[in-house]
Order: C-alpha cells, then sequence, then structure tokens
C-alpha cells in the first residue's frame, strides 16, 4: 500500500446548506419552483461543494446532501407515498412507543420544513439520489460517497399510526416495504459509480445511553433487529462499498446521547457493511480502546473533528486521536473523518468557513500519518 493511499479524508454527507440553498429547497417544496429548476439550480450549487471538498484535501467527496431537506427526509422527498403532516413535538430526543418499543417520528419545532409521512403505498418511480450522484461522479475525479438514512431511521421517522395505517397497517410492515426500495437505491448508486453507499442511523447509537435503554422493554432485541434489516438491504450487492454511520444526534452542537460503545458493539460487528464510521472526537463517545474488548478486522471511518465545537482542533490533536486507535487498529483500516455530518438538518447554525478549517486540518492530519506509517 503506497503513502497516499494510507489514511484516507472523508466526510460523513452533509455541509453547512447555505441561505440561497435553503430558499431553493423551501421554494420547491411550496410548490414555487419545479423539479427540472431545482435540479440545474443545484448543479450550479454543488459544484461548489464539491470545490470545498477539494480545496481541502478531502479523498472522498460528497454532494454535501444539498439536494436534499434532511438526512433522512430525502427518502419522503423522492419516494412516492408520502404527504405532509401537521403535527409536530417539542422533543428533540425519539419519543417512544408503548406498545411496540419502536421509536415514534417527530419534527424538529426550529426546522423550516414540514414532516412527511406515509400515507399510500410507497413506489420507487425515480432514484433517491443516484441522479445527483450521478453528477457528483462527472463532477470529481476522486472518490465519492452518498448516505442512505437506515431502514430502522426511516421506519421510526416516516410511519405514524395516526397517519400511515391505511397504507401499512404497522411499522413492521411498512419497514418491510422499504427494504426492497434501498436495495434497489443501491444498486442505482453503483451503477452511477459511486465508491462508497453509507448508511445513517443516529438513533442506534442512542443505545449507548442508560436512560434511553430504560426506555425499552428490551433494548437489545431492537437494536439486532434495526442491523437484520440493515443486513437485509445490502445482502449479496457487490461492487460497491458499504458503511454504517452511528452517532449521538447532532443539532444546534449539541449531544443526545453519552455513553461507551460497549452496548451496542456486539451489534454494529455483526453488520455486514464493509466500514463502520464512528464518533470519538467528542468526550461523550467514549475512546478508542473499545477496539481492544472488540477486535474487529472491519475498515473503521475513525471520527476524528468534533463538528459540534466552534474551534477547529490542530492537525496535532487529530493525529494523537488518531496514534491512539494504532494500538489496536491497523493504518490500513483506519478512514478518517468528522464525527457527523455537518449538517444533517437544514439550519444547523454552522458556517461554511469553519467546516472549511476543520475539514483542512483533518486533511493536514492525514498528510503527518502518511509520512510516519506509510
Amino acid at each position: 500500500m503506497t503513502a497516499d493511499t494510507l489514511f484516507p479524508t472523508s466526510v460523513i454527507g452533509s455541509l453547512p446548506r447555505p441561505k440561497w440553498v435553503i430558499d431553493l429547497l423551501l421554494a420547491h417544496q411550496s410548490g414555487r419552483l419545479s423539479d427540472e429548476a431545482l435540479d440545474e439550480a443545484m448543479d450550479k450549487a454543488i459544484g461548489f461543494a464539491i470545490g470545498l471538498q477539494e480545496a481541502a484535501g478531502i479523498d472522498i467527496i460528497s454532494d454535501g446532501e444539498w439536494r436534499r431537506i434532511g438526512y433522512f427526509e430525502v427518502f419522503a422527498q423522492m419516494v412516492d407515498g408520502f404527504q405532509q403532516a401537521e403535527y409536530q413535538t417539542t422533543s428533540l430526543a425519539p419519543e417512544i412507543v408503548p406498545d411496540t418499543g419502536l421509536s415514534a417520528p417527530q419534527q424538529w419545532t426550529l426546522k423550516e420544513f414540514q414532516q412527511a409521512l406515509v400515507v399510500e403505498t410507497m413506489r420507487y418511480s425515480r432514484p433517491i439520489a443516484a441522479g445527483g450522484a450521478a453528477f457528483l461522479r462527472r463532477g470529481t475525479e476522486r472518490q465519492t460517497k452518498v448516505a442512505l438514512p437506515s431502514p430502522h431511521m426511516i421506519g421510526g421517522r416516516l410511519w405514524h399510526a395516526d397517519y400511515s395505517s391505511g397504507a401499512y397497517a404497522g411499522r413492521r410492515d411498512f419497514i418491510e416495504a422499504v427494504i426492497p426500495i434501498l436495495r434497489e437505491e443501491v444498486r442505482a448508486l453503483r451503477d452511477v459509480g459511486v465508491d462508497v453507499v453509507q448508511f445513517d442511523d443516529p438513533w442506534l447509537c442512542f443505545f449507548v445511553d442508560p436512560e434511553h435503554r430504560a426506555r425499552f422493554k428490551d433494548p437489545d432485541a431492537e437494536i439486532e433487529r434495526a442491523i437484520d434489516d440493515l443486513n437485509r438491504v445490502v445482502a449479496g450487492i457487490d461492487g460497491v462499498k458499504t458503511a454504517l454511520h452511528v452517532c449521538r444526534g447532532n443539532r444546534a452542537r449539541t449531544v443526545y446521547a453519552s455513553g461507551d460503545y460497549e452496548p451496542i458493539m456486539p451489534y454494529l460487528l455483526g453488520a455486514d457493511v464493509d466500514q463502520l464510521a464512528m464518533e470519538f472526537a467528542v468526550s461523550q463517545a467514549g475512546d478508542v480502546s473499545i477496539f481492544g474488548r472488540f477486535p474487529t478486522d472491519k475498515e473503521i471511518g475513525l471520527g476524528v473533528v468534533d463538528v459540534r465545537g466552534e474551534v477547529a482542533d490542530s492537525p496535532a490533536i487529530i493525529v494523537e486521536r488518531v496514534e491512539k486507535a494504532l494500538k489496536f487498529l491497523a493504518p490500513e483500516q483506519i478512514t478518517l473523518n468528522p464525527d457527523c455530518g455537518f449538517a444533517p438538518t437544514s439550519t444547523n447554525p454552522i458556517s461554511l468557513e469553519e467546516t472549511y478549517q476543520k475539514l483542512s486540518a483533518m486533511s493536514q492530519a492525514a498528510g503527518i500519518l502518511r509520512e510516519r506509517y506509510a
């Protein structure tokens, strides 16, 4: 392995959306902007997002998720069968449905976008992200990544008994219908040349927190079911690297769950994906010594940049974080990435300038590590 292939750098997915990008999405949602006009405007915008990452030295590029209202909303945005709901809650943590133990959907009260819920039988009539990914593929010579919400996240967010039972009698029925749609999308992303397909499931990581686990009759069964659903999505699909990203929530620079990975680590290692993208820059995430207790030969997307803090860590601090992990992982296993996306929701208060500074520091750290470990 050559020096320049060690310690590749990647974003988790999202970059902060400038106000004019948010305005375009809002205009499209309200019907004031056509699909075609939105795509044309976003093509111009995403060229900038690509350029920012390339200038920062990132090796595996995303489109910043700028075509999306949010990281999980993209499923309802692109798949037929969803309708805007008029309910909202004030909680920023998942609610629990008593009869199932599953997480209930909710709307962030600070978001400008409305929550959609499934109300009709779903139909995969157009790609969820593969159309935009084809533009991304043409826009860079570097590797590319596209993130999708996990079936666990989609099931928890986009089905509600009051709105959805006419289409799918229960949440489990809905998730069963989601899985083949996600499989089709993974194939579509592979076929347009995407290198990495990542599944995002922050709620899965909430199970590190004893307070969250206490809200379930059988938290381990919920985790096991979520991983099994993901495994069914990716089963038998080759030609593309797959990843699972877990985090403790990222909204307004806040962490919503604290705890070591130990309660969920056996289940994460059972995911049939090539890479686990995990947080380690924030103190609430525990320590990389988890890999001493749970050794693995999977690739690890090592979270070495705190996306929530307002100050960018220096390359030296990032190198120190990676070298702690090297006590338990081989250099060839490690990809450097931020803890989370910079703006999984539409209104995260992080600037592109801050993002660029943090990504640049991470790329400089990768250069130092390559010199030391090639």
